[in-house]
């Protein structure tokens, strides 16, 4: 009888240990170019969005060990009142030893039924399976990437805010910028740009011309361009495009002609991070920075 009573020692341990790992669980709930400049801003959004997270039933999280718990303690529950009976007798009314043998036949070889059945994938006797999808959790949405997260925050104001849309004017006004750089002229796209930025730009156009240099940018070839960080923070919207792209960039002097940096036939690669910004609830969005990457 010991021998069978160790038998059932590993499936309460077991038992035991999946009580308790389930408690935890439960209780845890640059080269020539130097256009770089601006305001920086949070690579991922201040704060998150709310995301509802779908939690299990009770029931449904116990009901895997549910079978063999209610067997093992089935069998537990009657061993322990025979041996309670035998040792003190109860009054003379304690259960004989043949009796005690032959429920402890029984109860071994249920337990080894039980268990064959587990183990070849049928159903112990007595216990009819649950319908098909009875214990199974609902499914749970993947968790949301950080710039999914800030383009929430985005259209909590904004509920029409397309990225894709944003993605195309980015390109636009990337090309203007481009352009506006060599004629070493903010003129004509001063409104596109933030306070911080148009100044830094103001400067770096003013000392190219005390030099007598033109930083000329061409044959520009964007490789790809995508949306990589967005959210909220301080009152503002911010959504960083990042640029990637090839290009001829040398700088000349602006009256020779000569040569002074770069090459005319030679292509550089580059990549940058252009961040625009608006204040919450309106439509002006300025680009504010722009970093190399």
């Amino acid at each position: 009888m010991l021998n069978s009573m160790r038998k059932f020692t590993p499936f309460f341990l077991f038992f035991f240990t999946l009580c308790f790992v389930e408690a935890g669980i439960m209780a845890e709930y640059s080269d020539a170019r130097s256009r770089g400049g601006g305001r920086s801003f949070r690579s991922t959004p201040a704060q998150k969005a709310p995301v509802t997270q779908n939690q299990k039933p009770a029931t449904e999280q116990k009901q895997p060990g549910m079978g063999r718990g209610l067997m093992g303690g089935l069998l537990g529950g009657a061993i322990g009142g025979m041996l309670l009976g035998s040792m003190f007798g109860m009054g003379g009314t304690g259960m004989g030893i043949l009796p005690f043998l032959l429920l402890g036949i029984v109860a071994f070889f249920m337990y080894r039924r039980f268990t064959a059945a587990r183990s070849s994938g049928g159903a112990s006797p007595g216990y009819q399976a649950p319908a098909s999808g009875g214990f199974k959790a609902p499914p749970q949405a993947p968790p949301k990437t950080a710039l999914e997260e800030g383009l929430d925050l985005i259209r909590i104001a904004d509920p029409g805010f397309d990225k894709d849309y944003f993605v195309q004017v980015a390109s636009d006004v990337f090309y203007k910028v481009q352009a506006g750089w060599m004629r070493r002229d903010i003129s004509s796209y001063r409104n596109l740009l933030g306070e911080q930025l148009a100044a830094e730009y103001e400067v770096q156009f003013a000392e190219m011309e005390s030099k007598g240099e033109i930083n000329k940018l061409e044959n520009i070839s964007i490789r790809k361009v995508e949306l990589v960080s967005a959210g909220s923070e301080n009152g503002e919207d911010f959504a960083t495009v990042l640029f990637t792209a090839n290009l001829l960039d040398y700088t000349v002097d602006d009256k020779s002609g000569e040569l002074l940096s770069g090459s005319m036939t030679e292509p550089v690669k580059f990549a940058e991070e252009w961040t625009w910004a608006r204040p919450l609830g309106t439509e002006d969005w300025k680009l504010e920075g722009i970093k190399e990457v």
